[in-house]
């Protein structure tokens, strides 16, 4: 069994009887990037017929340029959620802190006691800024390589599917608050 599958087994082992009430107690964050057009910069690779695999015929080529796009942070509980937070650039994890942790998510917490704060793996989530930021938070730690754990991925797939094709920045950006302003708590907490 891969070091990955193990620890996910493990992760949802650790929780297996965790009651509604304690899930519901979560809150659960991630971000995720929304690009102009269709492309997202990813690479793609589909596998040619048998015995095609070099032949012109069975390639396609394509001038990819890389497409403008915004980072876009949301964090959800089963009774609330925050403010969308839509950012254009690099988030490294002093502007994480001073942009999201501090005014947003601390906040949360203080209002509403016993929350407990899902932990992710990425670079800017585990770095000692963010973690001194939040080191009186109760956190849940995020499950290795298991997007589908999470609530959020239904969020990306609500937001993705009626943002549309904005062709600007400047149109984007009012488009995904708009979708996530008019998102019922029924979207979330199913």
């Amino acid at each position: 069994m891969s070091t990955h599958r193990r620890l996910r087994l493990e992760w949802c082992r650790a929780r297996a009887n965790w009651t509604a009430a304690e899930w519901n107690q979560v809150v659960f964050r991630d971000e995720s990037r929304f690009n102009l057009g269709s492309n997202d910069n990813r690479v793609r690779v589909w596998r040619a017929p048998r015995g095609k695999r070099l032949n012109p015929a069975f390639a396609v080529q394509r001038h990819i340029v890389p497409t403008a796009g915004m980072m876009v942070w949301v964090a959800i509980a089963y009774n609330t959620r925050l403010p969308l937070v839509l950012f254009r650039g690099t988030l490294a994890a002093q502007r994480y802190v001073d942009e999201i942790l501090q005014p947003h998510v601390l906040p949360l917490i203080q209002r509403l006691p016993g929350v407990i704060f899902q932990d992710a793996n990425a670079p800017l989530h585990t770095a000692k800024v963010s973690h001194n930021c939040l080191r009186t938070v109760t956190s849940l730690p995020g499950a290795a390589r298991s997007p589908d754990l999470s609530p959020i991925e239904q969020i990306w797939d609500h937001l993705g599917r009626r943002v549309g094709h904005p062709t600007s920045l400047n149109e984007l950006e009012p488009r995904l608050q708009q979708i996530w302003n008019e998102m019922s708590q029924d979207i979330i907490q199913n």
